[in-house]
């Protein structure tokens, strides 16, 4: 048995992944690890041997796990990492955040970040995928990133330091994401509500968006 540290979030062993995926299919991650917080997060990849793997996982959106699973830790976000403040024309997100709510929250707020609505997942993932819809990209809002390393060290990456490209950006595998800040442009609420609604509408139209897919409804 590999020397796991024991972490004050939640660790399970064995877990099944394909009910937290979109398209319910997968087999079992080794470890499945929920930090309590971004300190319990750093000291647990600290304490983790370097010879075992860590995947970062977001809400399952844009995710197939094959059915033999990880030999790995799977280090997902929960709660206390969902945090949505707006100070001025700045929006500060905590990476387990969804992207839909992202826009609502900062739309009622007289913010456009209305592109994020129609994206399925979480910021974390759209960060590190540079999540796009309706000619807007992550790239085009981001300031920087909250990152813990695999060495479980905590470190902050600006736009230059991500690499940001069409639907991917440089951030190595195993670093994880905990929070990030955009900057969005500003906007009448009620106007950008009614973007929303019209996103959504075009989206319903167009797009099997009753059926299981992988993130691309």
């Amino acid at each position: 048995m590999p020397d796991i540290p024991s972490p004050r979030g939640k660790l399970t062993q064995d877990r099944d992944l394909s009910s937290l995926t979109w398209l319910r299919v997968g087999g079992v991650a080794d470890y499945f690890f929920q930090p309590a917080d971004e300190d319990d997060l750093c000291q647990f990849m600290r304490d983790l041997p370097s010879d075992i793997a860590v995947f970062p996982m977001g809400v399952g959106s844009n995710l197939i796990v094959r059915d033999g699973g990880l030999r790995a830790v799977v280090v997902r976000l929960g709660r206390g990492f969902n945090q949505i403040a707006i100070d001025g024309r700045h929006v500060r997100v905590g990476a387990a955040a969804l992207d839909a709510h992202v826009a609502r929250k900062s739309a009622e707020a007289g913010l456009d970040l209305t592109f994020l609505r129609t994206i399925p997942g979480s910021i974390g993932g759209a960060v590190r995928m540079n999540a796009g819809c309706y000619g807007s990209y992550v790239k085009d809002h981001f300031i920087e990133a909250s990152v813990v390393t695999r060495q479980g060290e905590r470190i902050t990456l600006g736009a230059d330091d991500m690499g940001f490209a069409y639907r991917q950006s440089a951030l190595p595998p195993e670093w994880i994401i905990t929070q990030a800040l955009f900057e969005a442009e500003t906007g009448d609420p009620a106007a950008l509500a009614e973007r929303i609604a019209t996103q959504l509408a075009k989206r319903d139209d167009t797009q099997p968006t009753k059926e299981l897919s992988a993130g691309s409804t």
